[in-house]
């Protein structure tokens, strides 16, 4: 028995590490690909101002991700301590409800919160705590439907503040309930999964809750039907908490070389039609503008089922070059390869394809090359690998 849970435990944490290497090469692909563009000097001044956009927004979301693992690595280690402060419950709420309100203003979702007065003030680390009611804002945001509802109440039971974060999303499975707060577990870890994300928002609210000498639980009636956090602070106690305090340590950098697009190799490929398929709009349009660049006549696709549809309308009359994504939602690049292969053999003609995903490991690349892809590329990409591939398949270069 205790084999089996430590064979269940590696699992989950191999896992766990090959969906970090994804959620960081993701932004790190859409980062490296328009700095490489912006070092050439050669976009006009909106595709320059968006570019910049695109760059400063993945790089944000990538520290977010790096502080999540340091703050689980501190708290495991015991390295990780408090600032311990009177805290206004109320403050923390509003300042949480604001970082998230832009994300909830895309999808139309209705955010309500009820604070009673007496509900504090309370020791505590404020960042932490705010820290705490964003994350289950922001889960709460990532899995209720456009036009959902999502309630914070605040209010005082006894000589506890508890505070309520209740969705109307998709719920949360009575078989997965229990393990809701593990770091290593994910109710969805498929390459075809919906929202992404390291699955550490809700392990580091149970360990800040903790620290302060809380609990929380969630509960839910089943699948589609929403979903409750419930976090319950003692009003007192604050000298047992942990005080001090960490500088979290900035992420590194690289840079990325410019490829020329007057090079022997970009000449070769120029008038080639290619269509990109990836779920995640800016690395489309980062590759796309990339590919042009270089001559090629790029179209685009978000989804394996849109991608289909469009190359059963061209029957890929004309498309030199399939590349494509492999985690994506709803059907994964493997089995629309697969569909791709199908459709071509009808039409008596094999489309050149290349694997391009931030899943990297061995495994991945055997299992893409054994799917039919000519070509693994990893994200994030280089300019000169994805063209020396794209030749390589197209017969443009050296194999």
């Amino acid at each position: 028995e205790a084999r089996r849970e430590a064979e269940v435990a590696n699992r989950a944490k191999d896992e766990f590490l090959a969906i970090v290497s994804h959620e960081l090469r993701t932004p790190l692909n859409a980062i490296l690909g328009w700095a490489g563009m912006l070092r050439t000097g050669k976009l006009d001044h909106e595709t320059y101002a968006r570019a910049l956009e695109v760059v400063e927004r993945n790089a944000k979301a990538q520290a977010q991700l790096i502080e999540d693992i340091l703050d689980v690595s501190r708290i495991i280690s015991g390295k990780f301590r408090l600032n311990i402060q009177q805290v206004n419950l109320e403050s923390v709420v509003a300042a949480a409800i604001d970082a998230v309100r832009p994300a909830a203003n895309a999808k139309g979702i209705r955010l309500d919160a009820r604070v009673e007065a007496r509900a504090g003030p309370l020791p505590g680390d404020p960042d932490r705590l705010q820290q705490v009611i964003w994350n289950l804002l922001a889960n709460s945001v990532k899995f209720t439907p456009d036009e959902g509802r999502i309630e914070v109440r605040v209010s005082r039971v006894n000589a506890h503040a508890q505070i309520a974060v209740e969705d109307t999303g998709q719920g949360i499975s009575r078989d997965f309930l229990p393990y809701v707060f593990d770091r290593f577990l994910q109710a969805d870890g498929s390459f075809t999964r919906r929202h992404g994300g390291l699955g550490l928002g809700l392990a580091l609210v149970r360990h800040l809750v903790e620290m302060h000498g809380g609990m929380v639980k969630a509960e839910s009636e089943g699948e589609g039907r929403g979903a409750v956090f419930t976090v319950t602070l003692p009003l007192r106690g604050g000298e047992s908490l942990k005080r001090g305090g960490l500088d979290p340590s900035p992420p590194s950098g690289g840079a990325v070389e410019a490829l020329s697009s007057d090079s022997e190799e970009s000449r070769a490929l120029r008038g080639l039609q290619a269509l990109v398929v990836d779920d995640d709009y800016e690395t489309r349009e980062m590759l796309k503008t990339l590919l042009g660049q270089h001559g090629l006549q790029v179209s685009t696709c978000g989804s394996a089922g849109e991608a289909l549809d469009l190359l059963k309308q061209d029957e890929s009359e004309g498309l030199d070059v399939l590349v494509s994504d492999i985690a994506m939602p709803g059907r994964d690049g493997y089995s629309f390869l697969g569909d791709v292969r199908a459709l071509g053999a009808r039409g008596g003609r094999l489309l050149p394809a290349i694997a391009l995903t931030a899943h990297v490991r061995a495994e991945d690349r055997a299992r893409a090359l054994a799917a039919g892809y000519q070509m693994f590329v990893s994200k994030p990409v280089e300019a000169s690998e994805l063209l020396s591939a794209i030749a390589a398949v197209t017969g443009r270069g050296p194999v």
